[in-house]
């Protein structure tokens, strides 16, 4: 009795080739010492799988042989949900005569009738096996002499003697005998309702394999013991002598690049990661491929190499983030959300806080009216020059439309003297100090001279202040329309204007904070939410290069969640020098955008340089297909267009290293935890703003129109400069 074989399932690489078969076969026939394989096609209620056995023994070097010479060939053990089973009826496929072979330009014929028979609609319990065992492999050899005539009868060769071939079977067996081949065995497994099915069912395979049949061989199919295809035993006399070549006719595999029944389609690829990700709490989701379910995951660490997402609404990029963030939460990392939206932050609040964290959670919601503050002017013991720089791109990037060299000289001035000022008196002023600033001369007379030091600040103020009224306010006509217009919202104010908030955000990381950041476009509008987003990032950054002064903080991670990133990235370096030294100080962005072609190319290009980590959802757009492609030679366009809801692809980083494209499901969002309503509580209550007059100040200070009767010398009617550009 023959040793039983060790099987595992094959998931095979598509579009697949005659070549791509004969390659690794070839290979194996070549080779004397190779041991005895079973290939099989089962089929079930559940559908077609292919399976490949072998000795023990032998199983890793015939499966490296086999992924070597077959790339994006992936085999794994069998799964205890669908184990391979016995078979009730089986019968053992020759050819008559043996020595034709087959015809190897049908092979994509041959293989699409048999998996169209596999297909049969099966009752459960019921199964069709097609098992190809390759035996003994036999070398090739040219023929001397004769070549006898395969057609020919027995009465014929006794009275007439044995004839020569015609010269075309000739041709073909000299052809069949020159090349490497495999003593082979050829059987069909049957587990049918009834007698009557059973012998539908064979005669359905048996149909299907004589398209691979030459027009005068027969192939006749004898009844075997069950146990042959069960324990795929070696019979005592092998019927059938199989070329290289000729295996793709009766192999089942999948060939060419049409959808085949039965099978996985071409699109999606079901691609397995090359290096196996160790993690298992930061998850993102698991393999796709069938019978897999590897998970995959990101470690803190190797977050620090930055992480994109990219999908359009209702992909599932929120539940890769979630999953993660619920992750961050529970290991007390610090932890920066921003939301274009509401819906995100809603379903963090309801699903990734636990109990034991509630009280690290700072919600700022504009809606809110007692939502946290936020002044960006709050300097501290910074440099109010670095400050404002940061704060001058994000109005730079806001405000495009419009801004020009006189813009810029007004917003410049004016924030420095407020920064600076701010920080001399011991007392900041907030972003709604900038319209009295420029237009109330006792708050201008007062602020100035806190920096009266500065000549540069000192010559722009004494040039304002020479103009006449009108002058002034032609000057200023455009950075205060600017800011008038989304500084005055009551939701906008009654945040920005709180000149020293009950937490401040610098501290994010020093003290592990989890701020969870509501923009909601739709009640503040898509421009306001830009500017205060923007505003939060610039902070962000400012926050991150203050982690210089710790000794090791990459081992004390944080998080930047920022989803529709290119709305909010406003820096004033640019973004790939800002990922690269964050990752020097330990903090991770993990950014998300629906489509390429809303990324400014310079964001763009950091993002693709920096990002290490990327997970790419179904894709509308043939461009954005094209180019994600371009970074994955796994993938074509059409697998990133095909790929179903929750699905997506995925390179991750573990280790440090790659693991290659893989195939994802993402994972169910986490459930609720019902403490929504007591998070938000606890935050209004730690971090709120509870003076019910703020808002009403906070307008006050912003509108400021009031301008002091001018005395003294008259002053210039006209700027110095000319008009805005």
């Amino acid at each position: 009795m023959t040793e039983p074989l060790v099987f595992s399932q094959l998931y095979l690489p598509r579009p697949l080739s005659v070549e791509d078969i004969v390659r690794p076969f070839g290979r194996l026939a070549a080779d004397m010492g190779s041991p005895r394989i079973a290939l099989e096609c089962r089929a079930d209620s559940k559908g077609t799988r292919h399976l490949l056995g072998t000795e023990a023994e032998h199983v890793v070097w015939v499966h490296r042989t086999l992924s070597d010479l077959l790339p994006g060939l992936t085999m794994l053990p069998l799964t205890p949900e669908r184990p391979r089973t016995n078979v009730a009826t089986a019968a053992s496929v020759s050819s008559r005569p043996g020595s034709l072979g087959l015809l190897e330009a049908k092979a994509d014929v041959t293989t699409a009738a048999l998996l169209s028979a596999l297909n049969a609609k099966l009752l459960p319990g019921e199964q069709l096996v097609v098992q190809l065992l390759l035996g003994p492999t036999i070398a090739g050899h040219t023929v001397r002499g004769h070549i006898p005539d395969p057609g020919q009868s027995l009465w014929r060769t006794v009275t007439k003697g044995t004839q020569p071939a015609p010269s075309g079977i000739a041709k073909t067996i000299e052809h069949r005998l020159a090349h490497n081949g495999f003593r082979a065995s050829l059987r069909l497994g049957i587990t049918a309702a009834s007698k009557g099915r059973t012998k539908r069912l064979g005669t359905g395979l048996l149909g299907a394999l004589s398209n691979a049949k030459p027009p005068d061989v027969a192939l006749v199919a004898a009844r075997i013991r069950p146990s042959g295809i069960d324990r795929a035993e070696a019979p005592k006399r092998w019927p059938l002598r199989l070329t290289a070549a000729e295996l793709p006719c009766v192999m089942g595999w999948p060939l060419g690049g049409a959808e085949l029944p039965g099978v996985a389609p071409v699109h999606p690829k079901l691609l397995l990661p090359r290096r196996m990700p160790s993690e298992t709490r930061r998850l993102i989701g698991h393999t796709a491929l069938p019978g897999t379910e590897i998970p995959i995951g990101i470690s803190a660490r190797d977050s620090l190499m930055h992480q994109i997402i990219l999908g359009p609404t209702g992909s599932g990029k929120s539940t890769v983030l979630q999953a993660q963030i619920r992750a961050d939460v529970e290991a007390g990392h610090a932890l920066l959300v921003i939301d274009p939206k509401k819906q995100l932050i809603d379903d963090i609040v309801e699903r990734c806080i636990p109990a034991d964290q509630m009280d690290r959670v700072v919600i700022i919601d504009p809606a809110d009216p007692q939502a946290p503050g936020f002044n960006p002017l709050d300097v501290g013991d910074r440099d109010p020059d670095v400050v404002v720089d940061g704060l001058l791109a994000v109005f730079k990037a806001v405000f495009a439309d419009g801004w020009g060299p006189r813009t810029e000289d007004v917003f410049l001035a004016s924030l420095l003297t407020l920064a600076r000022a701010g920080q001399r008196r011991g007392e900041p002023f907030t972003l709604l100090d900038m319209p009295r600033l420029l237009t109330d001369e006792h708050v201008r007379r007062s602020a100035i001279g806190k920096v009266g030091d500065d000549e540069v600040l000192e010559g722009f103020w004494a040039s304002y202040n020479d103009l006449s009224p009108a002058a002034q306010a032609a000057m200023i006509a455009a950075p205060m329309n600017k800011l008038r217009r989304y500084l005055l919202r009551p939701s906008v104010a009654r945040m920005l204007g709180q000149a020293r908030p009950q937490y401040r955000f610098r501290d994010i990381f020093r003290d592990n904070k989890v701020v969870l950041i509501a923009l909601n476009d739709g009640l503040i509008g898509p421009i306001t939410a830009q500017l205060i987003g923007s505003l939060f990032v610039s902070e962000a950054w400012m926050a991150t290069l203050e982690r210089a002064s710790e000794d090791q903080p990459m081992n004390r991670p944080g998080f930047v969640v920022v989803d529709e990133c290119q709305n909010f990235v406003h820096l004033p370096t640019s973004f790939g020098d800002a990922l690269s030294q964050s990752r020097s100080y330990g903090v991770a962005w993990l950014l998300a955008h629906q489509s390429r072609k809303q990324m400014p190319p310079e964001l763009l290009e950091s993002v693709d340089s920096n990002a290490r980590t990327k997970v790419i959802f179904r894709l509308e757009s043939a461009k954005d297909a094209a180019d994600i492609a371009k970074l994955a030679p796994e993938l074509d366009a059409a697998d990133i267009q095909k790929l179903p809801q929750h699905h997506a692809y995925a390179r991750v980083v573990t280790d440090g290293e790659s693991s290659g494209w893989t195939a994802i499901k993402t994972l169910p969002p986490p459930p609720t935890t019902g403490l929504a309503s007591q998070i938000r509580a606890t935050s209004r209550q730690r971090y709120g703003n509870t003076d019910p007059a703020a808002e009403s100040t906070a307008i006050h200070r912003a509108d400021a129109t009031e301008r002091p009767i001018a005395v003294g010398r008259k002053r210039r009617t006209t700027p110095r400069e000319g008009g805005e550009a």
